[in-house]
């Protein structure tokens, strides 16, 4: 079993470390803005968040607030909900791919 610890969380059946959960929220994130059109500088304009913070989640380096993901998914044009819908679905994408 795996050893839990506080950067942790259960998700679906498989513990999800920190790291793991940030290059999915990064992955999604990237998928959100889907084309050259909306890259992370335009994301950075409709968002009020820097730039490199958006790279560094973009590539798994940062995770990010509530807020952050709130004013995210509002650039989007997407509910925070479905945000976060999208956020589970990788997960589970994820544990599809990982498991043996």
């Amino acid at each position: 079993m795996d050893e839990i610890d506080d950067r942790m969380l259960w998700h679906g059946g498989n513990h999800v470390g920190e790291s793991k959960f940030n290059r999915v929220v990064g992955r999604v994130l990237a998928k959100l803005r889907g084309t050259d059109d909306y890259n992370p500088t335009r994301t950075a304009q409709h968002t009020g968040l820097d730039r490199s913070f958006l790279y560094a989640v973009e590539g798994g380096d940062k995770g990010i607030s509530l807020f952050s993901l709130f004013r995210i998914a509002s650039a989007s044009k997407i509910s925070a909900s479905e945000f976060v819908a999208k956020i589970e679905a990788e997960l589970n994408a994820e544990a599809e791919r990982t498991e043996p």
